[in-house]
C-alpha cells in the first residue's frame, strides 16, 4: 500500500506533469478553461446588458414571459467547454502520466468520444439530488403540517436565518457527501468509458481511504477560487465601460483578463489533482483486490511438489 499520501503530494504531481507538458495543457487551458473563467467574471455584466437590451424591446421583439434566450446560450456554453475541458484534460493527464504519447489532436477528438457518456452521468447525478431535495422537501412540508395540526410552534425564539440555517443544514452535507463520493466520476468516465450509475458508483468504492484529500481538495480550490472571484469583484467595482476614462477601462480589462487566467490555471490545477487521485486510488484498489486474491492461492501436495493451483 505504500505511506499514505496528502493533498500536497498530489498537487506536486499535478505540478510536475503540467510543467512537463506546459504546451499541451496552456493550449488546452486557454481553449476551453479561460474563456469558461472570464465567462463566470463577466456574468454579471453580460446578465445587465443582455436584461436591459431585451426589457427595451420586449414589446416587440419577445412576448411576455418569454424565456430569456440569452440565458440559455450561455448556460450551453457552460457545459460545452467545461465538459470540452474535463475530457481533453483528464485524457491528456492518464496518457502522460503512464508516459504514453498524446498530441492536441488525440486530446481533442477525445472530446468527441466522451461528451455523450458525461453529459449521460451528469444527468443522471443531478437527477438524484432533485430526487433527495423533493423527499426533503416533502418531509418538510409534512412536519410543519403535523406542527400546525397539534397547534405546536417549532423554534419560535430563533431568527428566521438560524432556521433557515438549519433547515439547509442537512442538505448542505448530504450534497457534500456526495460530491466526495463522487469526486471521481468524469476520470472514470473518461477513462474507463462507462457512464449512468456505474461511475458514480465504481467512484464511492474507490475513493474509499481517501475522503479526506478528496474533502480537502474542494475546501481548498474551492476557498482560491473565492478569493479570486472577489478579488477581481473588488478590484473592479464601480466600473462602468460607458462613463469611464480608457486609461480606467484598460486597467479593469487587464484585471479582469489576468483573474480570469488564474481562475483557469487553478480549474487545470484541480483537474490534474482529481485524476492523479484517481490513477492513485484505481492502483490501490487494485492492489487490495490482489491481496484478496491471493488470500485464496493455496499449494496441494502434487506428486512434483512444484505445482501450485488457485482453488
Amino acid at each position: 500500500m505504500g505511506q499514505k499520501k496528502h493533498l500536497r503530494d498530489f498537487i506536486s504531481e499535478a505540478k510536475h506533469i503540467i510543467k512537463a507538458h506546459i504546451r499541451h495543457f496552456l493550449v488546452l487551458s486557454l481553449t476551453f478553461l479561460f474563456p469558461l473563467s472570464l465567462s463566470l467574471l463577466l456574468s454579471p455584466t453580460l446578465s445587465d446588458l443582455f436584461n436591459n437590451l431585451f426589457s427595451n424591446n420586449s414589446h416587440t421583439f419577445l412576448p411576455p414571459h418569454t424565456t430569456n434566450p440569452t440565458s440559455l446560450l450561455y448556460y450551453l456554453f457552460l457545459m460545452l467547454f467545461s465538459n470540452g475541458g474535463v475530457i481533453s484534460i483528464t485524457y491528456s493527464v492518464y496518457h502522460f502520466f503512464h508516459d504514453q504519447p498524446v498530441n492536441l489532436v488525440s486530446s481533442f477528438k477525445s472530446i468527441y468520444s466522451f461528451s455523450l457518456p458525461l453529459l449521460a452521468t451528469t444527468i443522471v447525478s443531478q437527477l438524484i439530488l432533485f430526487v433527495i431535495y423533493l423527499f426533503y422537501g416533502l418531509l418538510l412540508l409534512l412536519l410543519i403540517s403535523r406542527a400546525q395540526f397539534l397547534h405546536l410552534t417549532l423554534l419560535p425564539h430563533l431568527s428566521p436565518y438560524i432556521i433557515g440555517f438549519f433547515i439547509a443544514l442537512p442538505l448542505i452535507l448530504v450534497q457534500m457527501y456526495l460530491h466526495v463520493n463522487w469526486t471521481l466520476v468524469y476520470a472514470i468516465v473518461v477513462v474507463e468509458s462507462c457512464w449512468g450509475l456505474e461511475p458514480l458508483r465504481r467512484s464511492a468504492r474507490l475513493i474509499k481511504g481517501m475522503k479526506g484529500v478528496a474533502l480537502s481538495s474542494i475546501f481548498y480550490y474551492g476557498n482560491f477560487a473565492v478569493i479570486f472571484v472577489l478579488g477581481c469583484f473588488f478590484a473592479t467595482r464601480g466600473y462602468n465601460s460607458f462613463s469611464e476614462s480608457w486609461i480606467a477601462t484598460v486597467f479593469n480589462w487587464v484585471m479582469i483578463v489576468t483573474y480570469a487566467y488564474f481562475i483557469a490555471m487553478l480549474m487545470l490545477s484541480q483537474i490534474v489533482v482529481t485524476t492523479v487521485l484517481y490513477i492513485y486510488c484505481k492502483a490501490n484498489n487494485d492492489v487490495e483486490i490482489a491481496e484478496e486474491f491471493g488470500k485464496y492461492y493455496i499449494s496441494l501436495p502434487f506428486d512434483d511438489g512444484k505445482v501450485s493451483q488457485v482453488v
